[in-house]
């Protein structure tokens, strides 16, 4: 949108290529060339979020230096115009990352790895029994190695309470990997049940009214910064 343009204008190529997401994304996909839209999402999001203008923003471990960057091209504009925007401060949860349940990277959905907040309990079982654990255990009475277990990761995160016991007993080869599986399982349907509960509550056109009202007073919020925007750069013509 017309902030992106802006943005654009002062930043660099060369800081959008030394962007680690980015690189580690390129890397991962196998790009050779990267293509403008591509290299230039940070500053299409650093729009997005000043434009609205976000104290905090909750964002994943692997996208710190996208608010990073984009608190870069806010502070160049105040700079360079007037201080009109806000800077973002990154708020990251307990749990930074959360690596896929193929073990590769972290929770994606373009990667096919995630679980979703609308799955079922049967399809978030199926996902979870097929989730990577220690390649090196054949049978469930061999003995463990948590450390390089995704569905391990998985208990210490959604299942702190039995966490321990569980470790016990992989590393002496006392559960199976099904077992610990199924006891993950209830344990992330549990948390999911109430959110499975109020999404059916607001499936029927409700739900549209909430995002038509917040799309409006989004849109009026914009509207405000873009004046405010305009105005210190000298260009609020109208």
């Amino acid at each position: 949108h017309e902030l992106t343009m802006y943005y654009s204008m002062f930043t660099s190529v060369n800081v959008l290529r030394h962007n680690p997401t980015v690189k580690s994304e390129a890397a991962q996909h196998g790009f050779k060339d990267m293509t403008y839209g591509f290299l230039g999402y940070p500053v299409s999001q650093a729009a997005d979020i000043s434009i609205f203008k976000a104290h905090l923003v909750p964002v994943g471990e692997d996208q710190i230096p996208h608010i990073e960057l984009a608190r870069k091209i806010v502070r160049r504009f105040n700079d360079l115009y007037k201080p009109v925007l806000i800077e973002p401060e990154v708020l990251v949860g307990d749990v930074p990352r959360l690596v896929g349940l193929d073990g590769r990277a972290k929770m994606s959905k373009s990667l096919n790895n995630a679980i979703f907040l609308a799955d079922t309990p049967e399809e978030v079982w199926q996902k979870i029994r097929n989730a990577v654990t220690d390649p090196a255990r054949i049978h469930k009475t061999d003995p463990g190695h948590p450390e390089v277990c995704t569905v391990y990761e998985y208990q210490r995160v959604f299942n702190p309470e039995e966490v321990q016991e569980i470790e016990n007993d992989c590393r002496q080869g006392h559960i199976g990997c099904v077992n610990c599986k199924k006891k993950l399982s209830e344990k992330i349907n549990q948390l999911l049940e109430p959110m499975r509960e109020r999404r059916e509550k607001y499936k029927n056109d409700s739900i549209r009214e909430i995002l038509m009202e917040g799309t409006k007073k989004a849109h009026r919020t914009a509207l405000d910064t873009m004046e405010e925007v305009r105005e210190a750069m000298g260009i609020n013509y109208l």
